[in-house]
């Protein structure tokens, strides 16, 4: 991949998350926005979104060998998608308790956004070049 589609995809994914963090409801009660905060686990989903970024800013800046950047990154993009996953499918469950409401609860664009992004860094992360070596030498 050229640098400037492994750029644009790093890009994409810190965009993403943020849009997805801070933007973006997770789930609608009726014209009720939720956003992210409001559900349990949040924060699980916020720190792994935040190391990944990090780790692909890593990867694609930094010089050397990328081996272990990219088994993080891996790692680390597979509980991104986890924890997004996790909190956007117990959307039903934030507000209810004994009392069922009269409004249908449904997913908000968040969750999935959340995903993409996740999913773009961790592309970014794997189109970064493997360094070259002269077997010649």
């Amino acid at each position: 991949m050229s640098k400037v589609v492994i750029r644009a995809a790093a890009v994409a994914g810190a965009a993403g998350t943020l849009i997805a963090v801070f933007g973006l409801p997770w789930a609608w009660y009726g014209d009720r926005a939720v956003r992210l905060t409001e559900f349990p686990g949040w924060a699980w989903y916020v720190g792994a979104a935040a190391l990944l970024n990090i780790v692909t800013a890593g990867t694609i800046v930094g010089p050397g060998r990328r081996g272990w950047r990219m088994l993080v990154a891996g790692g680390l993009g597979v509980v991104t998608i986890v924890a997004a996953v996790v909190v956007m499918t117990h959307y039903a469950n934030v507000f209810l308790g004994p009392v069922v409401p009269s409004v249908r609860p449904s997913l908000g664009p968040g969750g999935p956004v959340a995903v993409l992004a996740a999913l773009a860094s961790m592309t970014a992360v794997v189109g970064s070049p493997y360094p070259r070596f002269n077997r010649s030498r």
